[in-house]
């Protein structure tokens, strides 16, 4: 059965976010380890570790998923970017490992200035020092992204050019519906829903997905722009997340809603998801 939940603050301290998580009836959480537009780090000590693994044991949420700082670009052509980059992915990935995290998301990157190409190679020389230099038991995924500002991993075809660089065991990917839709795939459409699909079974094989990042979007169909919108509010509608959550493999992700957050919109989200589920509609 599906596991619906929410992206959830981290702050003071991170055993928290199952607490913050519960409030809301989330049944799974993502959260940042450090500030997402910082590139100050934390030190977490033994307690705080001990804490939070305490506290994912005995609370029925799960998956847990961390999602990396907004600031990382593998893409890039400043060697002094990337490589600052590059190590914070390294030292997320070593204290995922510690708190037994399931998934780490990451948008993998932008360009520019640099052809796609060019960025790509980027990309992929950057997941292969990373992964070199780890060898954790978290899963690795790549966000698909709206193809804002020169992102990268805005097709699927650049997602599994990405993909082939990181070890099968450890990496899949994380597909926001908001960046997809915004990206051109018209996926609040029977046939743009299946024509997705199709595409990521053929490219990259179904099972890469992990996990959904189940958003509506404030802008139309091929916008190339990343702007959220609550579940039914936006240019998606209902119609798109009910082709999701009633799909027979879609239909069995995690999804987490990352929103904007206003009042007790978090749960108004969760319930729209929700009371979008009719198992009479599972799809072959």
């Amino acid at each position: 059965m599906v596991r619906i939940g929410a992206h959830v603050s981290s702050s003071k301290a991170l055993d928290l976010v199952f607490d913050r998580g519960k409030e809301i009836g989330a049944e799974t959480i993502q959260f940042f380890l450090n500030s997402p537009r910082s590139w100050k780090t934390k030190i977490r000590t033994d307690k705080e570790i001990e804490n939070f693994l305490n506290k994912k044991n005995s609370h029925n949420i799960y998956p847990v998923v961390v999602h990396a700082s907004y600031l990382y670009n593998l893409a890039s052509d400043d060697i002094d970017l990337r490589k600052k980059s590059i190590k914070g992915v390294i030292e997320d990935l070593i204290l995922c490992d510690e708190l037994d995290i399931d998934y780490y998301v990451i948008h993998p990157g932008k360009a520019k200035g640099l052809k796609d190409e060019k960025a790509i190679e980027n990309i992929k020389k950057s997941l292969e020092e990373i992964f070199s230099k780890t060898n954790v038991k978290t899963i690795f995924l790549l966000e698909t992204l709206a193809g804002q500002k020169g992102e990268i991993g805005k097709t699927t075809k650049e997602l599994k050019e990405l993909l082939s660089v990181i070890p099968e065991e450890k990496s899949g990917v994380c597909v926001d519906t908001c960046h997809i839709f915004s990206a051109g795939y018209k996926i609040n459409t029977e046939e743009g829903f299946n024509n997705y699909k199709q595409e990521v079974e053929t490219l990259i094989g179904l099972k890469k997905v992990k996990l959904i990042h189940c958003n509506d979007t404030k802008t139309p169909y091929n916008s190339k722009k990343d702007r959220h919108q609550h579940i039914g509010e936006g240019y998606i509608g209902i119609k798109g997340f009910e082709f999701f959550l009633n799909d027979s493999f879609f239909g069995k992700l995690p999804y987490i809603i990352e929103t904007p957050k206003i009042g007790n919109y978090d749960q108004i989200n969760m319930e729209r998801l929700r009371k979008a589920i009719k198992y009479t509609l599972v799809r072959p």
